[in-house]
């Protein structure tokens, strides 16, 4: 499955809701929704929105850039390197954004700060989907 494609959001969904750890530690998160955007070289942005409350994932949609960064209130943007190292573990989420390897486009990191468990468990949902970049 192509990363942040339709399908791939639909698998993403479940993912996350079949995580229990993802569940547990995101119980308090009331903060908005998520969008994860993959910066491409030639400019064929991918990213999907998050909408998560209270440890359930509510929905995960592909769309664009443009419509993530207005429906967010949070969105983390990277190129293809750095999802992939996101998504093999070698990365996670919240030192990525304070490394700048990513980037938290929209929202506030001490919003974020609390949730780092919820964060690895969401990169942990992404990695039992197989993906194509």
């Amino acid at each position: 499955m192509k990363i942040f494609s339709p399908e791939w959001a639909q698998a993403y969904q479940t993912a996350i809701n079949t995580n229990t750890a993802y569940a547990d530690s995101s119980q308090k998160w009331e903060a908005g929704k998520l969008a994860m955007v993959l910066l491409r070289a030639d400019g064929d942005s991918a990213a999907v929105l998050l909408d998560l409350l209270h440890g359930v994932c509510h929905g995960v949609i592909s769309t664009t850039l443009e419509n993530a960064t207005t429906d967010a209130a949070f969105v983390i943007e990277g190129d293809e390197t750095t999802w992939r190292n996101v998504l093999d573990g070698k990365l996670q989420p919240l030192m990525g954004i304070m490394t700048g390897k990513l980037k938290l486009s929209k929202g506030s990191l001490a919003k974020l700060m609390p949730f780092t468990k919820a964060a690895t468990e969401l990169v942990n949902s992404a990695r039992t989907i197989p993906a194509e970049f």
